[in-house]
């Protein structure tokens, strides 16, 4: 179905519409009990974080707050941008799996890793792929992953890998902006709405740069060469609708806070995002909203698009 460079797909449905749940950096996992002496490795610091500061900023309670907030939109899908531990440890990855089923069955999901879950290129993937597999679809091939929902195709980018101390950089590196470009451009001509998944935000400028996407610059070329109807983000924990330029337009950026921040030591506090998307048989209609608890609406969102090969 989806080789190096070649991608065959299903003609789309002639229309279509799906709720979606968008949430991200959950930081779920608790460290409790993991010892300080058996991180012999980058991770230590990530555990000095979670007890010096971490801990108190993301809590379960409002993990589970923002959980209900969207089960109550009803959602057909949800999607989880990554983060969903501290330090990538394995004890962590199969909390966070336990939460995942908690969700939704992985028909009904996508999650796809952050910079916190590759967090030592050791036995990080390895790990994720044993604990997440059901989650990721078709697990252990290449990235980016793809995940057909009616007329909706999901495109799951990995930009998460092991950065240097005090950094929290990512990148997808040329196998993947190669695969990523076929994927886009077969998804469009077949007449999906393309919804890109991506922890890091996908444009330059768009976060610090100790916090940056390599490579982003590239990954902006293809989104205005190739096109996609929407893209999803983390890791900044704001609640943003920005845009990066397409084909045929803006195309929609959106990020969410983190799903647990309590607010506390100057952290944003917890939200999510909620869409509708809407495929008719000549346009794609997205309606999305950044919901924080406690607060207004962030943002709204009502645009609609081409729909691609229409």
């Amino acid at each position: 179905m989806n080789g190096a460079e070649t991608w065959t797909l299903p003609p789309a449905p002639p229309a279509g519409s799906i709720k979606v749940a968008h949430l991200t950096d959950p930081h779920l996992s608790n460290l409790a009990g993991i010892e300080a002496l058996e991180l012999r490795d980058q991770r230590l610091l990530g555990w000095l974080s979670w007890r010096r500061k971490r801990r108190r900023v993301h809590q379960r309670a409002t993990l589970d707050a923002v959980v209900a907030a969207a089960r109550r939109g009803m959602p057909d899908h949800w999607c989880i941008t990554g983060d969903l531990t501290h330090i990538g440890h394995e004890r962590e990855l199969s909390e966070a799996a336990e939460w995942l089923r908690s969700l939704a069955p992985p028909g009904q999901l996508t999650v796809i890793p952050g910079n916190h879950d590759l967090y030592i290129p050791a036995c990080s993937q390895a790990a994720l792929e044993a604990h997440w597999g059901p989650y990721l679809k078709d697990a252990g091939d290449a990235w980016p992953r793809l995940q057909l929902r009616g007329a909706v195709a999901l495109i799951s980018l990995n930009s998460g890998h092991a950065a240097p101390p005090a950094f929290a950089t990512g990148a997808l590196g040329a196998l993947q902006r190669t695969r990523l470009k076929a994927c886009l451009a077969a998804a469009g001509a077949a007449g999906y709405a393309r919804l890109v998944l991506i922890h890091h935000a996908p444009g330059p400028g768009m976060d610090k740069w100790r916090k940056r996407l390599v490579d982003a610059p590239e990954l902006a070329n293809i989104l205005q060469h190739e096109g996609a109807e929407l893209v999803l983000h983390g890791h900044c924990h704001e609640s943003l609708s920005r845009t990066l330029a397409g084909p045929a337009g803006p195309i929609p950026v959106l990020s969410a806070p983190s799903a647990s921040a309590t607010g506390e030591h100057g952290c944003r506090s917890a939200g999510f995002n909620e869409l509708a998307i809407t495929v008719t048989t000549r346009s794609v209609t997205l309606e999305a909203t950044g919901v924080q608890l406690g607060a207004p609406p962030q943002w709204t969102l009502h645009t609609t698009l081409p729909r691609p090969g229409a």
